[in-house]
């Protein structure tokens, strides 16, 4: 600094100053124009140098985003988009369904907002992405603060030479878009892995589970960590063709037989004294069921893992199997085991007999297990009428195709109106009868009904006497045609 402090005072045409020995000399070289400027810039550069304490670099500019051919949101969609997630909109899945079966990208002056949108959406990251595209992946690999948006699925040597939470945002991508592949990474470099990343690479392969995953789950159960152990477990519960269902299978049917009489079949539960190695491998462990003993435990541990096709083979169907009799002491264990094959197994038949045998006792985990059109029939023929708008009715409204068909959108309303009516005689703004208490019923009404049940929710809103609902019927109405106006904007 003091060579161009000497050079400022003698002037520039009488000294020139050594540029290449200041600390940022080859900075200071490429500044052009008149010996004046040229003083000022690298002063400048120096001080700024002596501010931040770090040595100034030339930096290459990037290469520039892949090229992203797709039609851009129309104009008007375009506006509306940020207004829907800023407000977290209920529109928003549909939205962004309609917009990625059409092909559409975001317009380039949206993708920096919309990047910064989709760190804090869970619910709709990856649809942001998709619309985002290559400008976005490109604009995530400058930015550090979003590096949990870059989508590596292609790129090996991050999974290679990347840290561990890169490494694990690639084998979560992968998993996405090739399970077989991820799991060939991790079996190869497995047993140079550390203990605590075997466990989270482990739990990670839950996206995409398969059978082909089945040899390393069966390895992991031998790792020297316990929480690999029983990721590892959790994992093989789901696989009933896999090796492990076939163990818990040969126990459940060293455990459990069926006993045939005259008047009457029952099930009949004799267990073993104690657990040998192979079991304790398999991840049954001593714990004291809700108080009902430690071979309850065991018991729940192996009906749970068991592949429901052995309880078919071995009692006839589902539904036979629920009707049977079972010892009082085992009964609510061996239901309770059923209930959690069925969810981990998503067994669809299994899921049927719970709900056509429990109805509105069935547990919500199963009835979305339950295939959409029988679900559906089971509405439409009026057997959940007692409960359809409550919570117990909720779950079998999950995943129904939409838009939910007109036929069931009436049915809905006209429970509704039902209500109304008890509601107004009461006299009350409040209470369990109100609109209030249906909120997130009229909001999947809102969301799924078709666009041709607004005139059923005008003319409600005539008939009734309640004016909360009579505001209910006409605010559904309402969003719905919103709804149609948002999807018109990306025609």
């Amino acid at each position: 600094m003091s060579e161009l402090l000497s050079t400022a005072l003698l002037g520039t045409a009488r000294s020139t100053p050594a540029l290449q020995d200041l600390a940022t000399g080859q900075l200071a070289q490429s500044i052009t124009g008149d010996p004046a400027e040229v003083l000022l810039g690298a002063a400048a550069l120096e001080n700024a140098h002596r501010a931040g304490g770090v040595t100034a670099s030339l930096h290459v500019a990037p290469a520039p985003a892949e090229e992203d051919d797709r039609v851009q949101l129309p104009p008007a969609a375009a506006d509306h988009l940020m207004q829907l997630l800023a407000a977290k909109s209920w529109t928003l899945t549909e939205w962004f369904a309609v917009a990625v079966e059409r092909g559409y990208r975001a317009p380039d002056h949206l993708v920096a907002d919309l990047m910064s949108a989709a760190r804090s959406n869970d619910t709709h990251r990856e649809n942001i992405l998709r619309l985002t595209g290559p400008r976005g992946q490109w604009l995530a690999a400058q930015n550090p603060e979003w590096s949990m948006l870059r989508r590596t699925a292609d790129r090996l040597e991050v999974w290679h030479r990347g840290s561990h939470p890169e490494r694990l945002q690639w084998l979560t991508a992968m998993r996405s878009v090739n399970p077989a592949a991820a799991t060939a990474e991790v079996q190869r470099t497995w047993d140079t892995e550390r203990g605590e990343h075997r466990a989270a690479f482990i739990a990670a392969l839950a996206t995409g589970l398969g059978d082909a995953d089945a040899a390393l789950l069966e390895h992991a159960l031998d790792d020297r960590r316990k929480d690999v152990r029983q990721h590892a477990v959790q994992l093989l519960r789901q696989l009933p063709r896999s090796a492990y269902a076939q163990r818990m299978a040969a126990r459940a049917r060293a455990w459990v037989r069926v006993e045939k009489k005259p008047l009457r079949t029952r099930l009949v539960v004799n267990m073993p004294g104690s657990l040998d190695d192979s079991a304790r491998r398999d991840g049954i462990e001593n714990v004291h069921f809700k108080n009902k003993g430690i071979r309850s435990w065991w018991l729940r541990m192996v009906v749970t893992a068991a592949p429901l096709s052995a309880w078919d083979d071995m009692i006839g169907s589902a539904s036979q199997a629920l009707d049977i009799r079972i010892e009082d002491q085992w009964r609510d264990v061996m239901t309770e085991a059923w209930v959690n094959a069925t969810v981990l197994q998503r067994n669809p038949r299994w899921a049927s007999a719970f709900l056509h045998k429990q109805g509105r006792q069935t547990e919500r985990r199963v009835v979305p297990l339950v295939p959409a059109g029988e679900r559906l029939e089971y509405i439409l023929a009026g057997h959940a009428d007692s409960y359809l708008l409550g919570v117990d009715g909720a779950a079998l409204f999950d995943d129904l195709p939409h838009p939910w068909p007109l036929e069931l959108a009436q049915r809905i309303i006209a429970r509704f109106e039902d209500i109304a009516v008890r509601h107004a005689s009461t006299g009350k703004e409040l209470g369990q009868l109100s609109r209030h208490s249906h909120y997130s019923t009229l909001r999947s009404a809102e969301t799924h009904f078709p666009f041709s049940a607004v005139p059923l929710l005008h003319a409600a809103a005539e008939r009734t006497r309640d004016h909360g609902w009579q505001q209910a019927f006409s605010t559904a109405a309402a969003n719905i045609e919103h709804r149609r106006t948002l999807l018109k904007e990306l025609e």
